[in-house]
């Protein structure tokens, strides 16, 4: 007769009564346990670096009148954002030139000639002129 299935059964009967004990243990008893260590420590941090970053870079690539980079709600890390921009340079330019002037000032936020890629995808942009272009 093996005695495994046995061992395994006592396992994972010890596995359950810990976590029993840890779920009705007080706070003040799991010191013990070590913070999880696969999650992000600032979800909230990477999406303003990330956002704030994008800013600057189109602020000093096409010197916008205005610039509003935000990170999409549903994505806690902050690698799609959505871009309102007003900037002379837009005026005569078609959508897509518009679209790769901006493209071109965060190709290294989304992974162009070896960046970070911190931006998987742009979800939006709104690209206008001062005059409303």
């Amino acid at each position: 007769v093996s005695t495994v299935p046995y061992c395994i059964m006592f396992i994972r009967s010890l596995l359950l009564l810990l976590s029993l004990l840890l779920l009705f243990l007080p706070n003040s008893y799991t010191f013990f346990l070590p913070p999880p260590t696969f999650l992000p420590t600032s979800l909230h941090s990477d999406l303003t670096s990330t956002v704030s970053l994008c800013t600057s870079k189109i602020t000093s690539a096409l010197n916008p009148t205005t610039i509003k980079v935000t990170g999409a709600d549903e994505d806690p890390n902050g690698s799609h954002i959505f871009i309102e921009c007003e900037s002379e340079m837009f005026e005569g330019l078609s959508t897509l030139k518009r679209q790769q002037l901006v493209y071109k000032a965060i190709w290294e936020e989304m992974g162009g000639d070896g960046g970070e890629g911190r931006v998987h995808a742009v979800d939006g942009m709104k690209l206008t002129t001062p005059s409303g272009e």
